[in-house]
């Protein structure tokens, strides 16, 4: 086994300016929540192996859009770990909602023949863009869930409104759960944090972003019904729908 630990050689100039030491220190971050929430990280990281293992298991697949959407999704499921685990709470949100979206998307068009042509075509034209606002709305494709698997469908509901009220929104949760209050003799000063320690709203985002990992694989697990079963990974799903 090659030795892992190495130190790290860091460019010149790393950590003069605001934003590497911004970076630097939501990578130092990364490595405390690695360390620290090991239960949470250890469900993320098997939540990506599944995602990796039926991304990886795809050639030949009859719906190449739902292929392509299920990398996307792993990507920004990945994307939203990196953030989440960093610390950045409200950042990790928007990557949360497009990783639901991206299994919404998947779905809507495997089941709706023709749709894949719409959505490919959306910048042909004003009526093509017209068509693709119309059909790829999102009463429209969580209604395609709902009828597929209801059970589903209110779970994703749930998460999907959180990524929203959270984050993907401007919205009020998503700055005052992440704002500070410092009353002073003369002023009152109002912080906002962009790197959260280990506090409650780390954990909240920690186990939201397995939630919604979690619920897009449900999802493309609708779609790919037997990828899913052939390589053993209804079973691993199972497993962690009782961790998550």
């Amino acid at each position: 086994m090659p030795n892992r630990e190495t130190s790290l050689s860091l460019p010149p100039r790393w950590c003069d300016d605001s934003l590497s030491s911004f970076v630097d220190q939501a990578f130092r971050n990364t490595l405390a929540t690695f360390v620290r929430k090991r239960d949470a990280t250890q469900i993320l990281m098997q939540l990506d192996q599944v995602y990796m293992c039926i991304g990886e298991n795809l050639d030949n697949a009859s719906d190449v859009i739902g292929a392509i959407l299920l990398v996307r999704s792993h990507s920004a499921f990945r994307g939203a770990c990196r953030m989440s685990m960093s610390g950045q709470v409200p950042e990790a949100f928007p990557s949360m909602r497009i990783c639901l979206e991206y299994a919404l998307y998947a779905l809507h068009i495997n089941l709706h023949p023709g749709l894949g042509e719409t959505w490919i075509a959306r910048h042909d034209n004003s009526d093509s863009l017209r068509a693709v606002r119309r059909e790829f709305k999102y009463c429209t494709i969580i209604k395609t869930l709902q009828r597929q698997d209801n059970h589903l469908c209110s779970i994703v509901t749930q998460l999907y409104e959180k990524t929203i009220d959270f984050g993907a929104h401007p919205n009020e949760r998503a700055i005052t759960g992440s704002m500070e209050m410092h009353q002073g003799d003369k002023e009152t000063r109002l912080m906002q944090i962009q790197l959260h320690g280990d506090t409650l709203s780390l954990d909240y985002v920690l186990k939201t972003t397995a939630q919604t990992g979690l619920g897009s694989l449900c999802i493309f697990q609708l779609l790919f019904k037997e990828r899913f079963q052939i390589l053993g990974l209804n079973s691993v799903i199972d497993r962690l729908r009782k961790r998550v």
